[in-house]
């Protein structure tokens, strides 16, 4: 495969020449083609000038510069080559006569084929600088390998000179017997690296490398077979005799092994380690190889692969049937794993067999504290984007996996090999939401993922038992919070996460605190302050994105909302939004944005949420908008807003609501009930409440006015356009909330009620009993807009335009609730259209 993609990214600079040898070849024909089909249908009649000359210059340069930005630089290279092939062989083409320029007389216009073509890799590094420095090629980066090193520059944890060391005293060593050295770790700690970094150091010359794999051989009777095939077929090239003597010796060792493999066989060779050496194949082996001068080295590897019985036959090679002169054994095993698996076979095996079998054990070199971080930083550097590159560099580095007694993350990769796991697993996640969600919660989460995978369930599964959604006031402010509790003998609450998993038997303490860390990282925000990212894992919108790993056709993209905002191309992906129903997660990511930035932002997410807004009450009705965050946003709280985005310009800010309510467009129905919710306010906002009455007073006339008449979108703006006020109590110092029709808009009203058709209204101005059916009265709101009771019934039996049979009905109504004097509810059956309002 490698051969193969080579080949292939030579494919178009073998192009190059294919296309030179047809230009040459074929000059002729190509000139004649190209003088038929461009030249003279083109360029017959063209006459050079300094307007012509500057405007194919200009459409050159921006050729150019779009050509520089939008392509990789490989791309460019090929437009170079081939461009100057073309250019030079048909430069030097007699066939040709070139038109000059009328500027420059000593370039042709043919010529800027030539400087077009080379313009862009010049300018590729200045154009392309930023997206250089700030975004790696991500695209391109596949699986990392779990290899081990192959040179010193791929020690990144400093063994270098420990393992320098152990082949210095191996080359040293004159050995009668072989000498056997444990090279002690645990699973993925790098003792194959360890080993590499020791074969290095050996001089290749004067020492025989043998690398010995017990674990491909399948069962235990082959083994020892295909040790002593290895042996002999690699030690032919220093003495074919010798070898000679090896693959008869191992053969007929081989043959007993397969009479005899009992245990008590295995372990009788640590009382009686002479059973084999005395034969005369072995000694002759023996005395030939010490003739020689020459080490042999063999390097047996995870030996923690194997079997017991596995095992146990690797040890028989080294302490007894191979105990050979000038041999060395580097033998690679966590002994943790050997003991026991020694163990399994025998109960009477004790703790110092392995000291029968290996003159010296070497624990792995501990690596840095820091090794393991600077080898995931140089991992993610190629892997994420540079934004977040800085976010891991400058947040998580200090405050989490630098952080000894708090966090720890480091806590979570314990070798070398889990970094490269956990990378490796990353990165698809990463290609896959690494721009649609934040990356400090992805990458926290998925470092749980990685060392626990069933806590990452249960944080999924079982959310609901450990986060609650805070506050519930506002749908744009709901974020998860978690769970806590008292905790006896603590100052602080613990999390119901931590009390949960404790009970767990199978985690660790520092497993638990690691998790609870973790966690509480995660969902971080608190009663008073939101978490900053509104992407993050806290917020309900983005919640099951981050265990789904893709977007839902009910998911806003994250992505695609940024790229929009930077680019101004909000109103296009509004209407994308609104078009594939996804009107109410753009609205709560919207109030979700933080304004406090600069102005501009400001005023831009602010008119994205009016103009969206329409488009909302349009689909979910005006009731479901969320005034309070809109204010709330908008109010200029302590002059919060004006003192920090205006430079304490009132009016400047002043100005730019005005236009908002300004350029509001029918119906009328966000900003006239924002303008409801602003009044309960009181004073205080920049526009006073007088200012406010009349931009409601002019929704309702302008839209009255516009063919609408008064239905439902009128009669609503005109209910909305009202004003609390406070009545004193009689029994009591108190007082009640009460609410009339604004002034203000009552004569228009009661002249559109004399000449337009009231049948909204009469619907608007009846209450219908919830509980006892039939039953309803009229509000008495709507009799205060009259001086009597007796003029608005004039007004209902007049009204020409209004249907006989409301009207008759309406009037039924009346009449019973006069009868009460308008007190409490009459029964009462609707025929018409006056039901009650579903």
């Amino acid at each position: 495969m490698q051969i193969l993609r080579i080949k292939s990214n030579k494919l178009p600079y073998a192009g190059a020449l294919l296309f030179a040898a047809v230009q040459i070849l074929f000059r002729v024909p190509i000139s004649r083609l190209l003088d038929t089909t461009v030249v003279k249908p083109l360029f017959s009649v063209f006459e050079p000038g300094i307007l012509v000359d500057c405007t194919l210059i200009f459409l050159l340069l921006s050729t150019v510069i779009w050509i520089t930005k939008e392509r990789y630089l490989r791309f460019l290279v090929l437009i170079a080559l081939y461009g100057l092939i073309l250019y030079g062989l048909q430069r030097t083409n007699e066939y040709w006569s070139f038109i000059r320029m009328a500027s420059l007389p000593q370039l042709a216009y043919w010529d800027l084929v030539a400087i077009a073509s080379i313009l862009p890799l010049p300018l590729y590094p200045l154009l392309n600088r930023k997206a250089n420095d700030v975004q790696p090629d991500l695209g391109l980066q596949g699986f990392i390998e779990d290899n081990s090193v192959v040179s010193y520059e791929d020690d990144h944890f400093n063994r270098k000179a420990a393992a320098s060391e152990i082949a210095r005293l191996i080359q040293s060593t004159n050995n009668q017997k072989s000498f056997a050295i444990g090279i002690l770790g645990e699973y993925g700690s790098g003792k194959t690296s360890f080993l590499k970094l020791i074969d290095l150091g050996l001089d290749h010359k004067q020492i025989l490398r043998i690398n010995f794999d017990p674990w491909s051989a399948g069962n235990p009777e082959m083994i020892r077979r295909e040790f002593f095939d290895l042996l002999a077929s690699d030690i032919a090239s220093m003495d074919s005799k010798i070898s000679s003597l090896i693959y008869s010796y191992g053969r007929k060792l081989a043959s007993f092994d397969t009479r005899s493999l009992s245990f008590m066989n295995w372990f009788g060779f640590l009382h009686n380690p002479h059973s084999t050496q005395n034969s005369g194949e072995y000694q002759q082996i023996n005395k030939m190889l010490r003739a020689t001068g020459r080490k042999i080295v063999i390097t047996i590897d995870d030996l923690d692969r194997l079997y017991p019985d596995e095992i146990m036959e690797v040890l028989k090679l080294i302490r007894n049937t191979a105990d050979f002169s000038n041999v060395f054994y580097l033998v690679g095993y966590d002994k943790m794993y050997v003991q026991n698996a020694i163990q399994t076979l025998s109960d009477a095996a004790r703790q110092d067999y392995l000291d029968k079998i290996f003159q010296l054990e070497i624990p792995l070199p501990k690596r840095e504290g820091g090794d393991l971080i600077n080898a995931l930083q140089e991992h993610l550097k190629t892997t994420i984007s540079t934004a977040h590159y800085e976010v891991f560099q400058n947040t998580l580095i200090p405050t989490g996996f630098h952080n000894k007694y708090q966090k720890a993350y480091s806590r979570v990769l314990r070798q070398g090999r889990d970094v490269i796991r956990f990378i490796n697993g990353f990165k698809i996640i990463y290609r896959l939401i690494g721009e649609e969600v934040d990356f400090e919660s992805l990458l926290v989460l998925e470092l749980i993922k990685f060392r626990f995978p069933t806590i990452y369930e249960l944080i999924y599964s079982h959310s609901d038992h450990f986060l609650y959604e805070n506050p519930i006031r506002s749908t744009h402010e709901q974020y998860f919070l978690p769970y806590m509790e008292k905790s006896e003998g603590f100052n602080n609450d613990i999390s119901v996460f931590k009390t949960y998993i404790e009970k767990l038997e199978w985690l660790k303490p520092e497993d638990v605190g690691l998790l609870n860390n973790l966690f509480l990282t995660l969902f971080k925000g608190s009663l008073h302050n939101s978490p900053k990212p509104k992407n993050s894992i806290s917020y309900p919108l983005y919640f099951d994105i981050y265990f789904r790993y893709r977007l839902s056709q009910t998911d806003i993209s994250d992505k695609d909302f940024k790229a929009a905002l930077a680019s101004d191309n909000m109103y296009e992906y509004m209407v994308y939004c609104a078009s594939n129903n996804l009107h109410k997660e753009l609205l709560v990511r919207l109030m979700q944005e933080d304004i406090s930035k600069d102005q501009y932002h400001f005023e831009k997410i602010v008119t994205c949420i009016f103009t969206f807004g329409r488009t909302f009450i349009e689909k979910e009705g005006f009731m479901r908008f969320d005034y309070d965050a809109l204010i709330n946003k908008i109010y200029n709280y302590d002059n919060a807003i004006t003192n920090k985005l205006y430079k304490k310009d009132i009016s400047s800010y002043t100005r730019f609501i005005k236009r908002i309510f300004d350029t509001a467009s029918p119906p009328y129905l966000l900003e006239n009930e924002l303008i409801y919710h602003l009044k309960k306010k009181g004073e205080g906002f920049v526009l006073t409440i007088p200012e406010m009455v009349t931009y409601q007073l002019s929704f309702f006339t302008r839209y009255a006015e516009s063919g609408h008449g008064l239905d439902k979108d009128a009669l609503w703006i005109f209910w909305g356009a009202r004003e609390s006020y406070r009545e004193p109590a009689i029994e009591s110092d108190g007082y009640y909330e009460q609410w009339r029709f604004e002034p203000l808009l009552v004569p228009k009203m009661k002249a559109y009620l004399n000449s337009k058709d009231p049948k909204e209204f009469l619907k608007f101005s009846i209450q219908h009993d919830r509980w006892t059916r039939p039953g309803a009265f009229i509000h008495k709101q709507v009799l205060e807009i009259f001086d009597t009771p007796s003029e608005y019934r004039k007004l209902v039996s007049e009204n020409p335009a209004l249907n006989a049979d409301i009207k008759r009905e309406y009037l039924e109504l009346f009449d019973k609730c006069l009868a009460k004097d308008f007190k409490g509810y009459v029964e009462m059956e609707f025929k018409t259209e006056l039901k009650k309002l579903e």
